[in-house]
């Protein structure tokens, strides 16, 4: 199954995600707004994720009547942790003294959306550290409730405002910030609309016209409610954002714009993961250290994610296809540079070492 515009989709993402860090850096613009938009950029990512999951096992249980938990994890773990960790021990060994050990250990352990007061360094690790929570628990539940799946991911959506609004009762605002349950209806969004796809395709034509862009378009303004009243955002409209993205994603692998697929935009979807990983320490408003500073911040931040990506990234989804276990003959994949033909929305394609990918997966 071939999806095109996904290296694009991710570059959308961490874009979101480094303007609203590099949002009050020295010698940088200070913009409330723009740094609420690195919100959108972590749920666009997690809609993204439980869509390529989903549609991945599921193909897997169609064509072998089950799901390998052991190939999942094994090809998970090659996937993220290589550059994870490689990042974790040069963070915690250049920052060692101002790391409390409950962030350090946090962190480690993929737990750092629950760990309150952490460092800068290692506080964006809190959504990976949900992505993980979502690759223990979903896979299982396919494995388990195969049949059942379509009424989970729904109980799932309709179950985020009340567990938001829950979570805002016992904790406040700290309990909306990270916790996995405030966001698990955004990964199950992308589950629902992997699930639907056959359903979908009759209405292929009306999510590729160029009209359906007013749903990208009303998407994009969405989080703006917040700054007119949040406790509508974080219930109706985060569910409405989910969806929003969710059709959104849906019109651009259909209408396959140019701009998604030029080769600046997919190589940052490519160094999407590493560039989410050491972004943090340069992208810091708080700090008066140099490297801190606009426009070397980001520089740097990119110069790191480049060789992270060369040197960490791909050497690891090298060894992943040399060790794990046999990969199944299909893989949820992006093919861009070329328009595709119809034969390409039923073909099954082989993918490149590493294509398969959620957020930083």
């Amino acid at each position: 199954m071939r999806i095109h515009s996904l290296q694009g989709l991710r570059a959308v993402c961490i874009t979101f995600v480094v303007l609203a860090h590099l949002s009050g850096t020295q010698h940088c613009f200070h913009s409330l707004v723009v740094e609420r938009y690195g919100n959108l950029g972590v749920r666009i990512f997690l809609v993204l994720s439980g869509y390529l999951i989903t549609s991945q096992l599921a193909k897997e249980r169609s064509t072998t009547g089950t799901i390998s938990l052991k190939r999942f994890y094994a090809r998970r773990a090659y996937r993220i942790f290589p550059a994870a960790y490689v990042f974790m021990v040069v963070a915690i060994a250049t920052h060692w003294r101002v790391l409390p050990l409950a962030n350090i250990a946090t962190a480690l352990t993929y737990t750092v959306n629950y760990c309150q007061h952490g460092n800068h360094v290692l506080g964006h690790l809190w959504s990976l550290g949900v992505e993980e929570q979502y690759y223990l628990v979903w896979p299982l539940c396919l494995l388990l409730f195969f049949r059942n799946r379509l009424w989970i991911v729904t109980a799932v959506v309709a179950a985020g405002p009340p567990f938001r609004l829950l979570f805002w009762l016992l904790w406040g605002r700290a309990g909306l910030e990270h916790p996995f349950p405030v966001f698990m209806d955004a990964l199950a969004m992308g589950a629902a609309v992997a699930m639907l796809e056959p359903k979908l395709r009759a209405y292929q034509a009306v999510l590729a016209s160029r009209w359906f862009l007013f749903v990208p378009g009303l998407t994009f303004l969405l989080p703006l409610i917040q700054f007119w009243n949040s406790r509508v955002y974080q219930t109706v409209g985060l569910s409405a954002l989910h969806l929003g993205i969710a059709l959104s994603l849906r019109h651009v692998m259909e209408r396959r714009y140019a701009l998604l697929n030029s080769t600046p935009v997919m190589w940052l979807g490519a160094i999407s993961y590493s560039l989410y990983l050491w972004q943090q320490p340069f992208l810091d408003r708080w700090s008066s250290a140099p490297w801190a500073a606009f426009p070397l911040n980001i520089v740097v931040a990119l110069m790191l994610a480049a060789a992270s990506y060369h040197l960490v990234e791909q050497p690891g989804l090298k060894l992943r296809e040399r060790f794990s276990p046999r990969r199944l003959p299909f893989v949820v994949t992006e093919q861009a540079g070329r328009p595709a033909g119809p034969s390409d929305r039923e073909s099954i394609a082989v993918a490149k070492p590493g294509s398969a990918a959620a957020v930083g997966g």
